[in-house]
Order: structure tokens, then C-alpha cells, then sequence
């Protein structure tokens, strides 16, 4: 058994991961990397010239790991405690968010590096899309399987190539991100399809999102933008989201429980991005498409940084996208506070005020932005919703979702005359 988990970028020593007192993941950058010519911080809560507390480590991470149910399952699984996500990083830490692997430090890299992948048959791919939960628990860690995503849903990192689907092996990169129909919210691969392809429409940068049907049902399937093609290879891309960045762990994303607010976030982008002005505007974007296109789980788990290869962040492509108010069960109640609101039926002026003083932006900036993106929006709704029929077909939340869109911008717009 390996008490030490070895952190790679690349073929890079990075630093190490033990275990602390109560179970917290310990890390250190290797002495390597910092006399490396191309080292870099891998976390804005880690910087590369300070001692480094246990739970900074930990909370940078855990945020590689599963949440919720899929956590539960894949803990289960594997019979792994719960609270013991040293092991379970060890079990499938190999193919994480973002360009850092981990592996046993008994296990040599040469060992792990070479690409690998475990083809999924047609039949697999049909029993999947019909929505049984606990796909990610079933597959990964596994054998050679080590595959780790952050988030609740049921999803699975796999690798594309023309119409082939398969598992990666060992440490080997993952192309795209298939996420799995719920049995309890009905659409929500069609969902957050529709949704992406809406804020593409608006001219939102997104991650490129599609419908995987098979003969019982359908799937998402999400091109990696963690990922780059380098002649024919396929190379990681570092990023962290925004809890990892700012040391906050995954149970406590969303702002009432004590995780990332939308004027954290313009300070992160403010502080750190290559282009501060040209992120912090689209930040902007994302937050008022939130509040139009009925996302209220827009937590700070789904913003990222993406780094360059030099090392250089800016903010990653948008993800994760969905219309949660088409599922009356769930909260309206907003992920982060837009100006102090958590009802999107209840912003005023005074609110979006609030989130101009956020954001270091004129209140009459916010305000034009809103109203341009309220109209841009009106006029998207039936090109995306003829775009995505011809794709992709006819589906129920090509009604439902446009009419939630529209009553949400009529309510705003009623605030802004």
C-alpha cells in the first residue's frame, strides 16, 4: 500500500499528496518542479513561494471528486470510507479536471503513460442512455480504470473518435464527457443541449455540446475544452474552478453555505486574468444569461479558470447549463446572490445596482447589457430551437423552456422601464 499519491502535469513531478492528521490530503510541490523553468502555481490557493496548509491541499483535491449520490455509490463500490478521499483519489485520480493525474508514487509513470482505451459497445451505450443511475460507480476504478469528475449528475469521461466511444485506460486523456439521462428529471441531456446551444446563439463561449441517441434513449456528449489536439495527440490543459481556487470545499459551493459569491468571482477575474476586462465582461454575460435562461444552480463550481501553456489563466468556456426551473422540484432560489437577490422574480434595479458595485462596473453598464441580452435572447430562441430540431429532432423543452425564457425576460424587462 502507497501512503503518497505523486502529482503529474505532463510528464512533470508536480509535488506529492499524504495524509495529515483527520484524514486531510497533505501536499507539497516537489523541489522538480520548483526549479523547473515552465513551473507554475496549479492553484490560485496554492501558490508555489508559501507554506501550504492541510485543508488548501485538501480542498484543491477533493474538488477532483465525485459529489452526492455518485460519491455514496462510488465509495460503495470501491469500499472506500466516505470521508477517506485519499484512497479514493488513488483509485481514480488518474484522468481528473484539468492536466494534473495522480498515481501511487510505487507506481512508475512510464507504466501509466501510454495511451489505452477499452472500446463501449453499442449495446453498452443503449443500456446506459435509458437512465439507471450509478453508470460512473459501475465503470470506474475498475482495473486499468481511473477516471475521476467532479459534480453530482452521473457522467462518465470517455474518448471519441468519429463514431467510436470509448473508456481510457490508466492515465490516458479523455476527449469528451458523456452525462446520462435522470430518473428524476426528465429531458436533462435535451436540456442542458438546448441551453448551450441558446447562450452560443447569444454569444456566449460554451463548451460544444450534443445529443448521443441510441434505439432507448439519449446522453449529452461534451467536447472537452480541458483538452487539446496537438498533431493527432491529445494534450491536458490545466484549470481549476473557482472553489478550488479560491480553498472552499465542494460541499460548501454554493454562496448560503458559505461558498464562492458573484463578487469573489469578479475579484478573481479581476486579479488573476491574462485579460481582465474582456473575462470580467463575460462573467457579466454569464451571470444575467443565468437569470434569463432560469439556471439557478449556477454555482462557483461551474466557473473555471483555464490556463495556457505558459501557464496564463482566463476563464474557461461556460458549462453546465440548464433551465432548472423547467423541474418544479427543484429551488428557484439562485446558486449566488445576483446584488443580494435569490429570487429571480423579485430582482429590482436596486439589485442590479448592487451587481454593477460587484463587479466594478456603472450601474448603466449592467443595465444595457441586460437589455441588449434580454432582446438578443427573444430573437435566439426560435434560431436555436429550429437548430436544435434539425440536429437532434423534436423535444418537449423546445416548449417548455422558451416559454419559462420569455416570462423571465418580461419580468425583467418590466424592472428596467
Amino acid at each position: 500500500m502507497s501512503d503518497v499519491l505523486n502529482v503529474h502535469y505532463q510528464q512533470h513531478l508536480v509535488g506529492q499528496i499524504t495524509l495529515a492528521e483527520a484524514a486531510a490530503l497533505k501536499f507539497e510541490y516537489s523541489a522538480s518542479w520548483q526549479k523547473w523553468d515552465g513551473r507554475f502555481p496549479i492553484s490560485l490557493s496554492l501558490p508555489l513561494d508559501a507554506a501550504l496548509k492541510d485543508s488548501v491541499g485538501h480542498h484543491f483535491f477533493g474538488n477532483l471528486l465525485p459529489e452526492g449520490n455518485v460519491h455514496e455509490q462510488i465509495c460503495r463500490a470501491l469500499k472506500v470510507s466516505a470521508n477517506n478521499d485519499f484512497e479514493l483519489l488513488k483509485a481514480i485520480g488518474g484522468d481528473c479536471a484539468g492536466a494534473l493525474t495522480t498515481t501511487p508514487s510505487n507506481v512508475c509513470p512510464s507504466d501509466v503513460w501510454s495511451p489505452r482505451y477499452e472500446r463501449i459497445s453499442e449495446q453498452q451505450l443503449e443500456e446506459w442512455s435509458i437512465g439507471t443511475p450509478g453508470v460512473f460507480s459501475e465503470v470506474t476504478g475498475r482495473g486499468e480504470i481511473r477516471l475521476s469528475l467532479a459534480g453530482a449528475q452521473d457522467k462518465l469521461p470517455v474518448h471519441v473518435e468519429g463514431d467510436e466511444i470509448s473508456i481510457p485506460l490508466g492515465n490516458t486523456p479523455s476527449t469528451h464527457i458523456l452525462k446520462f439521462a435522470s430518473p428524476h428529471y426528465a429531458h436533462l441531456p435535451e436540456n442542458e443541449t438546448f441551453v448551450t446551444m441558446l447562450a452560443h446563439e447569444v454569444g456566449l463561449p460554451v463548451t460544444d455540446v450534443s445529443i448521443r441517441k441510441t434505439a432507448r434513449g439519449a446522453m449529452t456528449l461534451i467536447t472537452r475544452y480541458d483538452r487539446h489536439d496537438v498533431s493527432g495527440r491529445c494534450i491536458r490543459l490545466h484549470q481549476e474552478d473557482f472553489c478550488q481556487a479560491l480553498a472552499i470545499h465542494a460541499s460548501r459551493k454554493y454562496e448560503k453555505e458559505g461558498g464562492p459569491s458573484l463578487k469573489q468571482c469578479a475579484q478573481i477575474v479581476r486579479r488573476h486574468a491574462s485579460y481582465p476586462l474582456a473575462d470580467l465582461q463575460r462573467l457579466l454575460q454569464w451571470t444575467l444569461f443565468n437569470l434569463l435562461a432560469g439556471n439557478a444552480d449556477a454555482h462557483g463550481k461551474n466557473l473555471s479558470l483555464l490556463y495556457d501553456l505558459k501557464g496564463s489563466p482566463s476563464l474557461a468556456p461556460f458549462y453546465d447549463l440548464v433551465c432548472t426551473h423547467n423541474y418544479k422540484k427543484l429551488s428557484r432560489e439562485m446558486a449566488m446572490r445576483l446584488g443580494g437577490a435569490t429570487d429571480p422574480y423579485l430582482v429590482t434595479m436596486k439589485h442590479f445596482a448592487q451587481l454593477a458595485t460587484d463587479f466594478g462596473f456603472r450601474a448603466n453598464i449592467v443595465v444595457d447589457q441586460l437589455s441588449e441580452l434580454a432582446d438578443r435572447l427573444k430573437e435566439s430562441l426560435p434560431v436555436a430551437s429550429d437548430k436544435y430540431r434539425q440536429r437532434f429532432g423534436d423535444s418537449p423543452i423546445l416548449t417548455r423552456i422558451p416559454t419559462i425564457v420569455r416570462k423571465l425576460i418580461r419580468r425583467v424587462q418590466s424592472q428596467l422601464k
